[in-house]
């Protein structure tokens, strides 16, 4: 539908006339003409709209609607254009020198807690498993406390450890699995494939698995709040209050951020800098998959590509999924650093409705599409994040405890729960609650710094210096490596875990495998960022030293120590283990 609109001078119709007797004046007419054409819809927008969505959970990739799309790809424009440097932010948090009593808490005090843990759909673990060691803990959402329809996919290993932490039991594990499936592929584009056994094999339903903790935890007397959202916190010297946008109160020792990575609270402490990577993730759940017995760790199907006006190295990774023996979930994602010619999600999943059928060997006809998944996985460099504030610590994706090449925080939640909430537990007993023994718990892991590299490895830079299939090639010769290295060196890469001595063999192998594709890596993550790689690279050394020699002499003496002492030396010796992937076993 064209709209033709003209605007004219006041006055314009009376000089038609004055204009026939006097031919030599011409009065200008000022017109203005606006064409408002209607946009065709993309074809996400068809096949989205087609799709009967339900309940939507919080959460990353909770949501399914074209509208949440175009919501969250607003979200993800405004990242992109934002400035760099600090900026104006709400200010959720605030600290007041004093006790509690000294100031009132109004007459909406819902209760007075050891531990609040804000935002349910992650943090719900955690209140568990602290709940589990008898404190009197309360979690609050801002929507319903449900998982989403769409499966986490992760490995039995990760599963267990929630039964270590008390959260569930082995019958409760085999209730919440919808899918097991092997073996899993790593492939690109036409190099070569190589197979594993058990890795992210299992589909977890985060529906029932949700629900079933949340169970737990009300039967061992926690407290829910949902459909409330977290509106301030005032610091005390004694306790942090919280506002909540209804208007309740609470009081608690400690505040757990669970809220994921657009925190509030996080984006406060961050003051609103932009993300140094991002995780751009597409996908679908659909039916009609007649090979599906198999699954997808990582896999690329193509070279540098362009999309929109980007260049994006696409990968996927695809699982068969438990609603039924045809049905299969693709996902399509890149790495890139915000800025404006970044692709929006629309423009990805455009791209992976060309590209999926092909990758899957089916017609795009022939599927019927169950569920459109997306999202977007900030990452900062300087992470794990410290804690900023008395009484307030961050726990999960908030935290930037994940790896910077995975997208979801469930593996690593899984891996740290037991580590954290035998810290926070200690802190609460010893009243430890300050910045800087809270800080502790999230301490530097030059494993997770080290993971840098790998993340700018597969980035595509806008302007190339190497070749299209450079990353494919470096991934393939650094896959292949592993495996001849065998399950010790690949497995724990695989789950994102990075350990000094499996890098360090895998490194050599490459330089004697295939040392002429060095002089491509210094181009394409540049000479500052392998400096500031190679001393986390050291430090992983020196931390593995540390864990495996140093630990077992200074363990047995911390018994004796004054406990704040004992407290702050078995977060060192938990940062030495973690920081080194020592936690990992076969």
């Amino acid at each position: 539908m064209v709209v033709l609109q003209i605007q004219q001078f006041n006055g314009f119709v009376n000089s038609v006339s004055r204009a026939r007797t006097n031919r030599g004046r011409r009065r200008r007419a000022s017109k203005t003409v606006c064409v408002q054409t209607q946009v065709a819809p993309s074809r996400t927008q068809k096949i989205m709209e087609k799709i009967s969505v339900g309940g939507e959970a919080g959460g990353a990739g909770g949501a399914y609607s074209y509208n949440a799309l175009k919501r969250l790809d607003n979200i993800w424009s405004n990242i992109c254009t934002q400035p760099t440097g600090p900026q104006e932010t709400q200010q959720i948090v605030s600290r007041v020198s004093g006790f509690s009593q000294d100031y009132g808490m109004g007459n909406n005090l819902v209760g007075t807690f050891d531990i609040v843990v804000c935002g349910g759909t992650l943090g719900i673990f955690l209140a568990t498993a602290l709940c589990a060691k008898g404190l009197r803990v309360a979690v609050v959402e801002r929507n319903a406390i449900k998982g989403r329809d769409q499966e986490w996919n992760i490995s039995r290993k990760e599963m267990k450890e929630l039964v270590e932490v008390g959260v569930l039991t082995e019958d409760e594990i085999e209730e919440v699995i919808a899918a097991k499936f092997n073996p899993n592929r790593c492939g690109f584009e036409n190099l070569g494939d190589i197979w594993v056994e058990d890795i992210l094999n299992l589909g977890v339903s985060p529906a029932k698995l949700v629900e079933t903790v949340k169970r737990r935890f009300i039967s061992l007397g926690g407290v829910i709040l949902e459909d409330c959202s977290l509106s301030s916190i005032v610091i005390y010297d004694d306790l942090a209050v919280m506002q909540l946008s209804k208007g309740d109160t609470l009081s608690s020792r400690l505040v757990i951020d669970a809220m994921g990575n657009f925190s509030p609270i996080l984006k406060q402490i961050k003051r609103g800098r932009k993300p140094d990577g991002m995780c751009l993730v597409v996908g679908s759940c659909a039916h009609g998959f007649k090979e599906n017995s198999s699954s997808d760790v990582i896999y690329s199907s193509s070279s540098v590509t362009k999309v929109a006006d980007s260049n994006v190295q696409l990968f996927w990774e695809a699982f068969p999924a438990g609603s039924g023996p045809l049905d299969r979930t693709t996902y399509m994602f890149t790495y890139t650093e915000p800025q404006s010619t970044s692709p929006s999600l629309e423009d990805l999943l455009e791209e992976y409705w060309k590209l999926m059928p092909k990758y899957q060997g089916v017609s795009l006809d022939e599927l019927e599409i169950l569920r459109v998944v997306y999202g977007i996985f900030p990452t900062y460099r300087n992470s794990p994040l410290q804690a900023a504030f008395d009484r307030v610590l961050q726990f999960g994706d908030a935290s930037g405890i994940q790896s910077p090449v995975s997208f979801g925080g469930f593996g690593s939640l899984t891996r740290h729960l037991g580590r954290f909430s035998n810290g926070i537990y200690e802190a609460i007993n010893g009243d430890f609650l300050d910045t800087d023994s809270l800080s502790k718990l999230n301490p530097y892991m030059p494993n997770l710094s080290a993971s840098w590299l790998f993340q700018r490895a597969m980035s595509a830079k806008q302007q190339l210096d190497v070749s299209p299939g450079f990353t494919n090639e470096l991934l393939h010769v650094n896959f292949s490596c592993m495996q001849r290295l065998g399950d010790p060196v690949l497995r724990p890469f695989l789950q994102d875990i990075i350990q000094f001595g499996p890098l360090a063999k895998t490194l050599g192998l490459v330089m004697l495998t295939k040392p002429q594709i060095i002089p491509s890596i210094f181009r394409q993550v540049g000479i500052p960022v392998l400096l500031d790689w190679s001393v986390h690279f050291f430090m992983l050394g020196l931390y593995t030293f540390l864990s495996a020699y140093i630990d077992p002499f200074i363990r047995p003496s911390l018994e004796g120590l004054p406990s704040k002492t004992k407290f702050e030396w078995m977060r060192r010796l938990e940062a030495w283990k973690y920081g080194a992937g020592l936690d990992y076993e076969l």
